[in-house]
């Protein structure tokens, strides 16, 4: 048996000028614990249902977060839409925000929300590059009321759901984090 493989060469010549075709950037990384989200669009959806959305302002350099803040019972207790407190939860909550020109040279830009009544810190995250996120604090509740710790070795839901050292690559879509 005899097989040729032939091949046609397909120049580009007959184009009279190449097109640059910009590639569009790389989703964020998100750290959560010891966790890596690749190539995530910034949404954090927990069990089933997107609460958080971290993303990045250019100029000048920040850390950007949507979130949506619920108690014990699963109520809805605050929300926080780019870096801006819901007048309700004014009252309850306080956020603290580092831009680029305002950080110390060694800080990078982060966003802090604690609670004002226990003085604990409910969620803390940081920009560690242009495209990397770190997650470095969680205390906060579900949708289901069910609690998320978040330590820089693992991240927990409730008593059902430890996760360390995994890996995702999300291919742009959302980090998941939990079951329905």
């Amino acid at each position: 048996m005899n097989n040729s493989l032939q091949v046609k060469a397909v120049g580009i010549t007959d184009s009279p000028e190449l097109i640059d075709i910009e590639k569009p950037e790389q989703g964020l990384e998100l750290h959560v614990g010891s966790n890596v989200f690749r190539n995530t669009n910034g949404v954090v959806k927990l069990q089933g249902k997107e609460q958080l959305v971290v993303e990045t302002q250019p100029q000048p350099l920040a850390l950007l977060l949507t979130m949506d803040l619920y108690d014990e019972q699963g109520t809805r207790i605050g929300h926080i839409r780019r870096n801006a407190l819901s007048a309700h939860s004014a009252a309850r909550f306080i956020i603290n925000v580092k831009a680029s020109s305002e950080a110390i040279q060694d800080e990078n830009p982060s966003v802090t929300v604690a609670d004002r009544t226990t003085g604990h810190t409910v969620f803390e995250a940081c920009l560690m590059q242009k495209r990397k996120i770190r997650i470095t604090v969680g205390n906060f509740y579900t949708h289901k009321g069910e609690l998320v710790t978040v330590s820089p070795h693992y991240c927990r839901i409730g008593s059902g759901l430890t996760i360390f050292g995994d890996v995702v690559e999300s291919r742009g879509s959302t980090a998941i984090i939990g079951s329905q």
